[in-house]
């Protein structure tokens, strides 16, 4: 599994880089219109589409799993389970009444659920239009890693969640979904571009969900707002003068 790791340390490193920007930004009470974890998001699938389908680029992922595999290991199954760690530590959390969360269990399940479903559909429906075999020539369904998707939207509610006030529970949530990744090449079940795309699809999923969230509170502050300037009319007396 160390044959791996290497090739997707990376990957931790910008995503740390990230949310580390993400939350300087909440501290300055800004909101930009396109997160750094956006970025981050769009540019591991851009990455990882690009090593899948650009032949000049395609010798990435034999390259990778030539060096994985020089040992002739064998497979390991913990990322089955492994995969849905980083989205259990906010439930946890939550459940507990761990201060410092941005949403209340209700809405957070409600826009993990919104996550899940929208990655669900674009994984599947990618597997299986792409139609890119599997490492180990079991399928052709390789492209983008589901796996890998699970973990990193994981990851990202927990940012999103806690990352503003515990930065290291965040890290941690993504080097879970970053072991995940790596298992998934360890185990010849997925190239590196998959594992790539599906933390992004995760993450781009995960931002979406919660830019919508955002966009359905302030529309529902603007109607609290008008209609208590509405009730605020009414209630005036009104002065008649002749």
């Amino acid at each position: 599994m160390t044959r791996a790791l290497p090739f997707l340390l990376p990957l931790l490193l910008i995503c740390s880089s990230a949310f580390g920007q993400d939350a300087d930004s909440a501290a300055k009470s800004t909101s930009p219109a396109i997160q750094p974890s956006t970025v981050v998001g769009a540019s591991l699938v851009a990455a990882g589409t690009a090593i899948t389908f650009v032949p000049a680029l395609q010798g990435i992922n034999t390259n990778v799993r030539d060096a994985v595999w020089a040992d002739g290991h064998g497979k390991l199954t913990f990322d089955n389970y492994l995969q849905y760690a980083p989205a259990a530590i906010p439930l946890a959390m939550k459940v507990c009444g761990v201060e410092g969360s941005r949403s209340s269990l209700r809405d957070m399940l409600a826009l993990a659920a919104l996550s899940y479903t929208t990655g669900f559909l674009v994984v599947e429906g990618v597997k299986h239009a792409a139609g890119v075999q599997r490492p180990d020539a079991r399928s052709n369904t390789s492209f983008p890693s589901g796996h890998t998707f699970t973990a990193f939207t994981g990851a990202e509610i927990l940012r999103q969640e806690y990352g503003h006030k515990y930065p290291a529970v965040a890290v941690g949530g993504y080097a879970l979904a970053t072991l995940t990744a790596a298992m998934r090449i360890y185990n010849n079940r997925h190239w590196v571009a998959d594992v790539l795309a599906g933390a992004g699809v995760g993450i781009l999923c995960v931002d979406f969900s919660y830019w919508v969230g955002d966009k359905l509170i302030e529309a529902s502050s603007d109607r609290k707002a008008r209609r208590a300037e509405l009730e605020a009319m009414v209630s005036e007396p009104v002065l008649l003068s002749f």
